[in-house]
């Protein structure tokens, strides 16, 4: 493989992994948020 192929796997490997990374931050956003509410909802009692 040429050199530009090494470039181009490499490239797709970062992308890749930052995409689940972004998944992985969304996920820990969406479990924020519900514990956030059930603390609102615990307070309001």
């Amino acid at each position: 493989m040429s050199g530009l192929g090494f470039l181009a796997m490499a490239y797709t490997a970062i992308w890749v992994a930052f995409f689940f990374y972004l998944m992985s931050l969304g996920r820990r956003a969406r479990r924020l948020e519900q514990e956030i509410e059930t603390l609102r909802a615990a307070k309001e009692r």
